[in-house]
């Protein structure tokens, strides 16, 4: 049977009255002698005031159950408290608690200063010497370009985790985050590192120390330079890298790259599409090697928003055949691939004008495809260019001047060699990059290269 007692903080009678029937036990010691509403009721009161009057007017304590801790009695605020810690057996007074958190709050403080000093050890910062934009990948410049020029860069010098980007402009295509990350963290030019900073959940911690390993997506990286602000280093690199993306020459190994990089995008990014469209049609598929292959192929003939129109149809037509019935979700989502294959092959074989979709608003474009798209390859809109049609802009190639003078007479750049007036027989193939020109052998931009 527990026991309350009272202390009484108030000098008007009738509020001391309506606490102590709040209070007041039955004789089992166990319920209440009147429910709240027939306290209320009998001292005339409204429930704002009854619940002023138990808040301030005094103090109930449970005489037989002292503080766990200290020995202390313990107090209940109301009679929901006091129910809960009968219902418990014991408890720790509010003096108690209090000292309880402050410890543990100081454990925490403890343990996160340890395992920042740890992460300070093993991931230093360093300095290096300044990167040069002409020696990395085309695919480095572009994806360090999107993950640099994020604003946040500018304040603390350190990356937002590609895996907190917006849905509305993320880093990289979710199908690709994690190899694109992978990809430049481990190129052979090496650009930039973890940082210490970075939350310390990115890191796999054994005993409280850093294993040397953390999780991509989480991770926030610092680029590699000379300056001792870390946020000093992004300008100078994003500067060099808008500069050739703007006025050119391109480094000649990105003459190589760039239509790898155009294909990769499209192809991550019809991949998403499928994705989508047949979630709209509440189908799903595990998309394997089978079904990247199909869209690459058709991805080498048609543009990106073309092989989104063969999409588009292709998970309507499986939608339409689930719905005739004798067969599951998964036979007709798997079935999209053939119709896929097959639309873009009879498409090929007859010649078809396939009108292309545009890009959908629910479809982001991503960091990294805008600043190849846009930046590098000067396309207002990719989506009905296919790769084998795209060029690079003109100023990608170096400038024809010192060409010494055998190429030049093999590429029959001799102004005196020119016929006045050119026929259809003076234009030839360049022998490298397939591109038309007066002359023979290989043209200009080649020349350069």
């Amino acid at each position: 049977m527990a026991q309350i007692g009272l202390e009484i903080h108030t000098d008007d009678p009738a509020e001391a009255a309506a606490f102590e029937a709040y209070w007041r036990l039955a004789d089992d010691g166990a319920t209440w002698a009147q429910t709240v509403a027939e306290v209320r009721a009998e001292h005339a009161l409204k429930p704002q005031e009854l619940s002023r009057i138990v808040q301030t007017c005094g103090s109930a304590s449970i005489l037989d159950m002292p503080c766990t801790d200290c020995g202390e009695v313990t107090q209940a605020a109301h009679r929901t408290e006091f129910a809960s810690l009968t219902r418990q057996g014991q408890a720790t007074c509010e003096t108690c608690q209090l000292l309880a958190h402050q410890e543990l709050e100081e454990a925490k403080r403890q343990l996160e200063k340890q395992r920042r000093e740890a992460l300070l050890e093993h991931f230093p910062v360093r300095t290096t010497e300044t990167l040069d934009a002409g020696s990395l990948t085309l695919f480095q410049a572009v994806a360090l370009h999107a993950m640099f020029s994020d604003p946040a860069v500018e304040e603390a010098g350190m990356t937002t985790p590609t895996g907190i980007w917006p849905n509305e402009r993320p880093w990289a295509p979710d199908n690709r985050l994690w190899d694109f990350e992978r990809r430049l963290l481990n190129a052979d030019y090496r650009t930039v590192a973890v940082h210490p900073d970075s939350h310390p959940n990115s890191f796999v911690w054994e005993d409280n120390e850093p294993n040397g390993s953390y999780y991509l997506g989480k991770a926030s990286y610092y680029l590699y330079g000379p300056e001792g602000h870390l946020n000093a280093r992004a300008p100078h690199l994003l500067n060099d890298l808008n500069r050739i993306f703007r006025e050119g020459p391109w480094p000649a190994h990105w003459h190589n790259q760039w239509r790898d990089l155009w294909e990769e995008l499209a192809l991550s990014y019809a991949s998403t599409y499928l994705d989508m469209k047949l979630n709209e049609h509440h189908l799903e598929m595990k998309q394997g090697d089978g079904t990247l292959a199909a869209l690459s192929d058709a991805l080498a003939t048609f543009s990106l928003g073309q092989v989104f129109n063969f999409i588009y149809r292709a998970t309507k037509d499986s939608a339409a055949y689930f719905q005739r019935g004798g067969v599951n979700r998964r036979q007709a989502a798997n079935s999209t691939v053939g119709r896929i294959s097959a639309a873009a092959d009879r498409a090929r074989a007859n010649g078809w004008e396939i009108k292309p979709f545009g890009r959908p608003w629910s479809l982001p474009l991503t960091a990294i495809g805008e600043t190849f798209f846009s930046k590098v390859m000067w396309q207002a809109d990719m989506m009905p260019i296919a790769a084998r049609d795209a060029t690079p802009p003109p100023h990608a190639a170096a400038p024809v001047t010192g060409i010494p003078e055998q190429v030049r007479q093999m590429v029959g750049e001799e102004a005196d060699e020119r016929p006045a007036e050119p026929s259809d027989d003076d234009i030839h193939d360049c022998d490298d990059c397939g591109r038309q020109f007066y002359g023979t052998g290989i043209c200009k931009q080649c020349a350069a290269l």
